[in-house]
């Protein structure tokens, strides 16, 4: 039978705690022309595309 293993100080060493603190990484917002709005995928839905009308 096993018996537990003593502690060995040389290790049983804990984890030092992390030195640099991790920064979300944010996306930057894509700049938007108002005539590079997206058109609508006509094979989503039923109406005719924009230039159609």
């Amino acid at each position: 039978m096993q018996h537990p293993r003593e502690p060995d100080p040389n290790r049983d060493v804990p984890m030092p705690p992390p030195i640099w603190n991790p920064e979300p990484i944010e996306e930057p917002e894509p700049e938007r022309l108002p005539d590079e709005t997206p058109l609508p995928n006509p094979d989503e839905n039923e109406e005719p595309p924009v230039h159609a009308r």
